[in-house]
């Protein structure tokens, strides 16, 4: 008997199953591709079932049930809350994410101004620079901080 064969005679199960079960984001073909699954299992389980009709459908049913009872209890388990978010696509609601910060580009051109910057200096200011990107405080530190706004002028408008 070829495997769809064998498959047909076991959908009813699985369909009864999903009537009984949900299980989020599943659809009709994928609670098809589940029950294929656990039936290619059984199969290699138990070879020659196929040729019992009876024992076919009674461990299918238990092995395919069990199995559904399992993602259920994985799907309802308190410990696996973010497995239960609702999946959004963020393109559909990028205009309702707040833009705290910079943007990407934004984030580009300020680094890049930054450079520029620190490019003009000389080697002993260069050494202040990094104190004040670090947070130090340095002789200097006003000043080289007012030529620094100066600078970025430009990126604050």
């Amino acid at each position: 008997m070829r495997f769809e064969e064998v498959y047909r005679s076991v959908q009813g199960i699985v369909h009864k199953t999903r009537r009984e079960y949900y299980i989020k984001l599943w659809d009709k073909s994928d609670w098809d591709q589940e029950g294929m699954i656990i039936l290619h299992q059984l199969l290699q389980q138990e070879p020659g079932i196929e040729k019992e009709a009876i024992r076919l459908y009674t461990y299918f049913k238990v092995k395919f049930r069990n199995y559904v009872k399992d993602k259920v209890r994985r799907q309802e388990s308190q410990k696996r809350k973010f497995d239960r978010m609702n999946h959004e696509d963020i393109t559909e609601l990028s205009h309702l994410v707040a833009e705290d910060g910079l943007l990407s580009d934004e984030k580009v051109l300020l680094q890049d101004m930054l450079e520029s910057y620190r490019n003009t200096l000389g080697p002993s200011d260069q050494i202040k620079y990094q104190s004040l990107i670090s947070g130090q405080r340095f002789k200097g530190r006003s000043k080289m901080l007012q030529e620094l706004k100066v600078h970025l002028s430009d990126f604050q408008d």
